[in-house]
């Protein structure tokens, strides 16, 4: 009877995480097929910018900070000269840690395609969890990009580093990288 029980609750378990990614697969598909943009470049993005991860915020800071409470994953990860810090939590609390952070006055990067809060107003926060909403504010985010830059290569790079576009390519090196490794090449 425990051999049996245990299998329940494993296949429960990886049930509820290939919803969560079917979940995720299909807001994809579907936001690229609504904005007539090619799902993997959207799939390429959502890898890099938080590995497929809706309930996450992300922001750099000189210093390591301190975010105390139940359920909240909190990493510093060395990035250049100071530190990248993703922290992970239900929705409901991410919410909260990120109108806390918006009012310290840090630049933060929230949710599956890692919306910077240049690019989102404090009363959209509850619905940038949501992989589809999210996903359509990074359509808007490249669809703005491209209007702006007229190559990929700068849109790509604009996506990610706003107008602070520099000389070097990094991001989009980045992103040529992943996408021919899952995609084997442009199609």
């Amino acid at each position: 009877m425990k051999p049996l029980i245990l299998i329940l609750v494993l296949f429960s378990f990886s049930f509820a995480n290939a919803t969560k990614e079917q979940i995720i697969a299909n807001a994809l598909k579907e936001e690229a097929l609504n904005a007539n943009i090619d799902k993997r470049l959207l799939y390429t993005l959502a890898k890099i910018e938080s590995n497929f991860e809706p309930l996450i915020i992300a922001f750099t800071s000189k210093n390591k900070i301190n975010i105390m409470g139940n359920n909240i994953d909190l990493r510093h990860l060395k990035y250049k000269d100071k530190f990248l810090i993703q922290i992970r939590s239900d929705a409901k609390t991410l919410e909260k840690i990120a109108l806390y952070l918006l009012d310290k006055g840090f630049n933060i990067d929230i949710g599956l395609m890692q919306i910077n809060s240049i690019n989102f107003t404090k009363e959209e926060i509850p619905y940038l969890f949501n992989p589809s909403y999210n996903i359509k504010k990074a359509i808007k985010v490249l669809k703005t990009c491209k209007s702006k830059f007229n190559s990929l290569k700068q849109s790509i790079e604009c996506y990610n580093k706003g107008n602070r576009l520099g000389v070097r390519y990094d991001y989009y090196a980045n992103f040529t990288r992943h996408f021919i490794r899952d995609f084997g090449g442009v199609r």
